[in-house]
């Protein structure tokens, strides 16, 4: 039997999508794609590069520094440290949180593979429109654990599900790339069973959270 990925609870296919197939955990409310949907990393690269994730881009600098100004400026002091897990083929939220005093690493599997986090903890950890990506949850929750500091922060952007009923027209599952779904939900199960709290959480797509070691 097919188990979730994040809490390991039974799991229901969601029957409204015949094609690719989907499953959804009552317990922990994430919805995940079948691994047989997975696509190369390849064609995932590739449909990184056709983003205009750029710096020129004034829509794209904007949506960041809506998400710094809610989710990091409240939150973090300049001065301190931060890796941007997932940074894209270009380094905006870098220089966007640079501009505020917030020294930034960043890596990208794909764009900036040096795992310059070895051995390295942070103050913040910024995730923006990556975390659907990551097919292994667990990876993810345990990688943010691993490398923020005692009383750390998450920043974390990824739009929520609303739940099944209307989830086949949901133009969010519509990215090949895309692989796992959160809800409010979610991030209050990941609460009890990891050393975060919930700082800030919207309904829509922002999420701050702060390691409790």
């Amino acid at each position: 039997m097919e188990t979730c990925k994040l809490c390991e609870n039974p799991i229901q296919t969601i029957k409204s999508v015949e094609e690719p197939v989907y499953y959804h955990c009552e317990n922990c409310d994430l919805i995940f794609i079948d691994k047989a949907y997975y696509i190369s990393p390849q064609k995932e690269k590739e449909r990184y590069e056709m983003h205009d994730n750029t710096i020129e881009n004034k829509g794209y600098v904007k949506m960041f520094e809506k998400f710094i100004d809610k989710a990091v400026v409240p939150y973090v002091k300049k001065g301190e440290k931060a890796l941007d897990f997932g940074s894209g083929p270009q380094p905006v939220l870098k220089i966007l949180l640079e501009k505020r005093g917030i020294a930034t690493d960043i890596y990208d599997p794909y764009f900036a593979p040096k795992r310059v986090f070895h051995n390295k903890k942070y103050d913040l950890i910024t995730c923006t429109e990556v975390i659907e990506h990551i097919k292994d949850p667990l990876f993810a929750w345990n990688f943010f654990k691993e490398h923020l500091k005692p009383g750390g922060k998450l920043a974390l952007m990824t739009l929520f599900h609303q739940g099944t009923d209307n989830f086949a027209e949901w133009w969010y599952r519509q990215d090949a790339t895309h692989a796992c779904f959160y809800s409010p939900k979610t991030f209050t199960w990941v609460e009890k069973h990891f050393p975060f709290r919930i700082l800030n959480i919207d309904q829509k797509n922002t999420l701050t959270m702060k390691l409790q070691i």
